[in-house]
């Protein structure tokens, strides 16, 4: 899911639990009791409490990165002619680049004149998530880079791209990878 989507969520259950809330409050005695004799302000009152736990639940995921299109469970196998192609693309993108490969770390590749960092993602690797970022980061620092590329076959949609933009990671998927080549 796009970052977008769970922050427009949920600022929507902010909203409506706040309009219960404020519904709830206006109509209430000046009593103490919370819960009043009025048919509709118990619901309101169950209603203001539901919106604002969900509105956290969306937080605490756009937080940590949950994305529910790539989870393990639902990973369709890519076609191995794509997965190539793409190896090619990124292939030749790196020998443009003139980076060279780290030693000891696959998939890792170093430009030192420029300090920057390549990550190429491979098909049995899992999609690009906040702890794989991490681990890109932890590299830039140990080769004292000031950024990085990561290099993935598809998209991504997901709340950790905030961090990668902090990190100063830019992630090139395969149609933006092709057109930087061809540029």
């Amino acid at each position: 899911m796009d970052l977008n989507k769970w922050l427009l969520g949920s600022g929507c259950c902010t909203a409506l639990g706040v309009a219960a809330g404020f519904v709830y409050l206006y109509d209430s005695p000046a009593e103490s009791m919370l819960v009043s004799q009025q048919w509709y302000q118990q619901p309101l009152l169950l209603f203001f409490s539901g919106m604002l736990l969900l509105a956290l639940l969306l937080n605490v995921l756009a937080i940590f990165g949950v994305d529910f299109h790539r989870t393990p469970l639902f990973v369709v196998s890519r076609d191995k002619d794509d997965l190539s192609h793409f190896t090619q693309l990124a292939q030749q993108f790196l020998r443009q680049q003139a980076a060279s490969p780290l030693t000891g770390e696959t998939n890792y590749y170093l430009q030192r004149e420029y300090g920057v960092l390549y990550y190429v993602q491979t098909g049995v690797d899992m999609p690009l998530d906040i702890v794989q970022l991490r681990h890109i980061f932890q590299q830039m620092l140990r080769h004292q880079c000031h950024s990085a590329l990561a290099l993935v076959p598809d998209k991504m949609q997901s709340p950790a791209q905030i961090f990668a933009l902090e990190a100063n990671i830019r992630i090139l998927d395969k149609q933006q990878l092709r057109n930087w080549i061809k540029s």
